[in-house]
């Protein structure tokens, strides 16, 4: 899933940085601003916390390749979690103050470069996609500052302390030793005509009108991917629709099944599901050799690494918070 899911990962960060929209039940929608936590000598709002919380539905709820279990939501708890990251964010940023940990102008000119590369944009498609959302550049840089900063607080604490041994590595290959083994991997592009919860029968047929004339006008030899960037609405559409590879149980068993079905250079039939319609062509497939542990042990390290890092870094707010005062009234 190389290309696709970079794609659709800056699409859900800039979801996330926008703050996203989720309708509020009446009776929450009238309740003023107020404080909801206590950290130290800092506070977190309620609309603070709404605005994570619906940021962070609205992210899931774009993506159209989530499997409809993953698709349930339970907003309470999503709740919690988003108050104790915020709460984490609050601990953390109080230290990297105390630190004096700061992020240059290049450090985050940098950072902006590599978002823009490696998801295929430029400049002016990057700024409107913030646009859209009421966001300007400035507010971009502010968010890459804010994740740099905790990057080098993280560096501090924890990465320097944390190192990942070859007998820990050997044993995590012999325990996953499935993983390593060939896979079959499909590459496919993808046009999707989203639904929405507005959308009224008519306006539905009307979107399944549209998704036939493509489909017809795929199998007179148009351009898949002149029709992927014109009319679809989902990730990687600026890239013609292109997805880049996914393995078995990657994709929603409505559209893996009609993958497996199809043979490269083919083009499904229109597949509804609950949250839109796909047309997906078949580009490529790609049966992956077995990997010995040399070619994987660089993956293995930094994965471990990663792991241990996560782990440590939140034993290490926990302590942070047990030494910190902390006051939830929501």
């Amino acid at each position: 899933m190389e290309i696709g899911w970079k794609n659709w990962l800056i699409s859900v960060w800039l979801c996330l940085l926008a703050g996203g929209f989720l309708a509020l039940s009446p009776s929450r929608a009238e309740v003023v601003d107020r404080i909801i936590a206590y950290v130290n000598d800092d506070i977190i709002t309620l609309s603070e916390l709404n605005e994570r919380t619906n940021a962070f539905v609205a992210a899931r709820r774009q993506n159209p390749f989530l499997r409809e279990e993953e698709q349930s939501l339970d907003l309470e708890k999503i709740r919690r979690d988003m108050l104790n990251l915020l709460i984490n964010e609050r601990l953390a940023d109080q230290e990297i103050t105390r630190l004096k940990i700061s992020v240059s102008e290049e450090d985050v000119d940098q950072t902006i470069g590599r978002i823009i590369e490696e998801n295929r944009l430029t400049q002016e498609t990057l700024e409107a996609e913030l646009r859209k959302d009421g966001r300007t550049l400035e507010d971009l840089r502010e968010q890459i500052k804010k994740s740099l900063e905790q990057s080098k607080l993280v560096s501090l604490e924890v990465r320097s302390k944390t190192v990942i041994t070859n007998e820990m590595i050997e044993a995590y290959y012999q325990d996953h030793i499935e993983e390593f083994e060939g896979k079959e991997r499909w590459r496919i592009q993808d046009i999707y005509l989203p639904f929405t919860p507005t959308d009224t029968p008519q306006e539905r047929t009307y979107l399944r009108k549209v998704a036939q004339e493509i489909l017809e006008r795929l199998r007179e030899g148009a351009d898949f991917s002149s029709l992927a960037k014109r009319y679809s609405q989902g990730p990687g559409a600026e890239a013609g629709g292109d997805l880049g590879f996914f393995s078995k149980g990657e994709l929603e068993p409505v559209l893996e099944a009609a993958v497996e079905a199809l043979k490269p250079g083919q083009v499904s039939p229109d597949i509804e599901t609950t949250r839109g319609i796909h047309l997906i062509k078949l580009t490529e497939v790609d049966k992956a050799p077995a990997k010995s542990l040399d070619a994987v042990e660089g993956t293995i390290r930094d994965l471990l690494y990663k792991r241990e890092v996560d782990f440590r870094y939140k034993e290490w707010l926990s302590g942070l918070r047990e030494r910190s005062y902390v006051r939830i009234v929501y």
